[in-house]
C-alpha cells in the first residue's frame, strides 16, 4: 500500500478533523481522498470537498457509474455551498463540473498542483439556494452533462433537472449528448431553455412526432450549431390528409425542418430509421449539409427513386466511410445512382451494410 493510500485511510477515520481542515489539506491528497469518501458514501465530507475543490476541473461523473440520488445531492449541495460562500480557493478555482460518465485520466494519475486539468421523481421543492449573491453571476461555473429525457425519469436525473432549472441564472449548463423519447414539448422547451442547444454535439430523437410537432422543435434544432451526430427514429408523417391545405401545411413544416440543416457546421454522422416524412426530400437534406458526411445510416426507410438519384450527385456523400441501408427496399428501383456513389467512395469506404435491400 502506497504512502498516499495509507494517509487517505487514516484521514477517513477522522472525518470531522478533515472537514475542519480542508483549506490546509495538501492538494495532492484531494483526488484520492475524494474517491475514498465517494466509495464510502461519506456524503457530508463529499459536500465539503466539492465546496473547496482546488482544481479547475472536477470530473465527478466518471465516478458515478450508476446514478445515486444521495451522492448526487451531496455534490450539488457542495456546489451551492461554493456559490454562497464566494469561495476563491488559494489553490485554484473550479471552472468545470463534469457529470458525464466518461473516462478521465485525472483519477488515475498522481495529481499535483499543476496537473488539475481534465482530459478526455420526487423533487425537492425547497432548494438550498433560491436567491444567490450577485458575485455568483460574474464567474459562472460550467456544469457539463448528458441527458436522456423519457417519461419515467430516474430519481437522480429528475432531482438534477429541477436543481438546474432553479439555478440557470447562476451556473452555465452544457449538455453535450441529448436523447429525447416521448416527452411533452413544453417540458423539452423548459429543459432547452436551461441547457442551451448550441452545446449539443449528439442528438437522438426517438419519438413518434408528426411533422406539426416537429415544427415546434425546429427552432431549437436549428440552434444546435455544433451538432456532430444526429439520429432520428422514428418520426412519422401524417398520412391522413383531410384536405389539400393539410398537405400544404405538412410540406411547409418539412421544408422548414430541412432548412435547419444549413446551420450545422460539424454534422458528419446522420442516422435515419423509419423517418418516412423525408421521402422525396433527401436531395434537399444532402444539399443542405455544410460538411461532408462520414456516416450515413438509413434503416426501415421507404426510399424513392428521387431520393436514390441524389446519391450520385450530392458531394456531401462523396467522403463516406460508413454506409448502412438496412431494410431499405431497392428491388423496384434503378440502383445505378447507388453504384455510382460506390465508385466515388471506394477508396474511403470502410463498412457497407445493404442487408434486406432486396436488390436484383
Amino acid at each position: 500500500m502506497s504512502v498516499q493510500s495509507t494517509t487517505t485511510l487514516t484521514l477517513m477515520r477522522n472525518e470531522a478533523v478533515i472537514m475542519s481542515s480542508l483549506e490546509e489539506l495538501p492538494t495532492v491528497l484531494f483526488p484520492a481522498l475524494f474517491k475514498e469518501a465517494f466509495e464510502g458514501s461519506h456524503n457530508k465530507l463529499l459536500k465539503e470537498m466539492v465546496a473547496t475543490w482546488p482544481f479547475p476541473c472536477f470530473p465527478v461523473g466518471a465516478l458515478m457509474k450508476t446514478p445515486n440520488l444521495e451522492t448526487l445531492q451531496a455534490v450539488l449541495e457542495g456546489v451551492d455551498m461554493r456559490l454562497t460562500r464566494n469561495i476563491h480557493h488559494s489553490k485554484g478555482k473550479l471552472q468545470v463540473l463534469d457529470l458525464r460518465n466518461v473516462h478521465y485520466t485525472f483519477w488515475n494519475i498522481w495529481a499535483d498542483e499543476e496537473d488539475g486539468s481534465c482530459s478526455s421523481e420526487t423533487l425537492d421543492d425547497n432548494p438550498v439556494v433560491k436567491v444567490l449573491p450577485r458575485y455568483a453571476l460574474r464567474h459562472k461555473l460550467k456544469v457539463v452533462t448528458e441527458l436522456c429525457l423519457m417519461p419515467h425519469l430516474e430519481k437522480a436525473q429528475a432531482y438534477f433537472l429541477k436543481w438546474a432549472q432553479q439555478r440557470k441564472g447562476f451556473l452555465h449548463f452544457c449538455c453535450t449528448k441529448l436523447k429525447i423519447w416521448a416527452m411533452p414539448m413544453d417540458f423539452i422547451r423548459e429543459i432547452l431553455n436551461v441547457f442551451h442547444p448550441e452545446h449539443i454535439e449528439q442528438l437522438e430523437l426517438n419519438t413518434e412526432w408528426n411533422v406539426f410537432q416537429l415544427a415546434h422543435f425546429a427552432p431549437f434544432f436549428g440552434q444546435m450549431r455544433n451538432l456532430c451526430k444526429l439520429l432520428l427514429a422514428p418520426l412519422y408523417k401524417n398520412v391522413f390528409k383531410i384536405a389539400n391545405r393539410t398537405g400544404e401545411r405538412e410540406d411547409k413544416c418539412v421544408k422548414g425542418f430541412i432548412s435547419m440543416f444549413l446551420k450545422f457546421n460539424c454534422l458528419q454522422h446522420l442516422s435515419l430509421s423509419g423517418v418516412h416524412f423525408l421521402r422525396d426530400h433527401m436531395n434537399q437534406v444532402f444539399r443542405s449539409l455544410m460538411t461532408p458526411l462520414v456516416k450515413l445510416s438509413m434503416m426501415h426507410y421507404r426510399i424513392s427513386q428521387k431520393d436514390l438519384d441524389s446519391f450520385s450527385c450530392c458531394q456531401s456523400l462523396f467522403h463516406l466511410k460508413h454506409l448502412e441501408m438496412s431494410s431499405v427496399t431497392l428491388s423496384a428501383l434503378d440502383i445505378m445512382p447507388l453504384r455510382s456513389l460506390m465508385e466515388k467512395v471506394a477508396d474511403n469506404l470502410q463498412t457497407l451494410d445493404l442487408q434486406g435491400c432486396r436488390m436484383k
